[in-house]
């Protein structure tokens, strides 16, 4: 198996290079699952610190907020 590079990553998820690149994001999805999936896709290298998960009751859109540690 090959190790994903960062470069390889940010292609495939975008909310990866706007972390990168703002060093600050939030994501958002339907589902806890989802969004936890979405933290997973990270690469190990980086360093970050998240919030409490946020649920908007009238969309029932879970966000999170997910910041670089320098």
């Amino acid at each position: 198996m090959s190790k994903k590079t960062t470069e390889d990553i940010q292609e495939q998820a975008p909310h990866v290079a706007d972390l990168l690149k703002n060093g600050k994001t939030i994501l958002s999805a339907k589902s806890r699952d989802e969004l936890s999936e979405m933290v997973n896709d990270l690469p190990a290298d980086v360093k970050y610190s998240v919030g409490a998960v946020g649920k908007n009751p009238e969309t029932g859109a879970f966000t999170l907020r997910v910041d670089l540690n320098n």
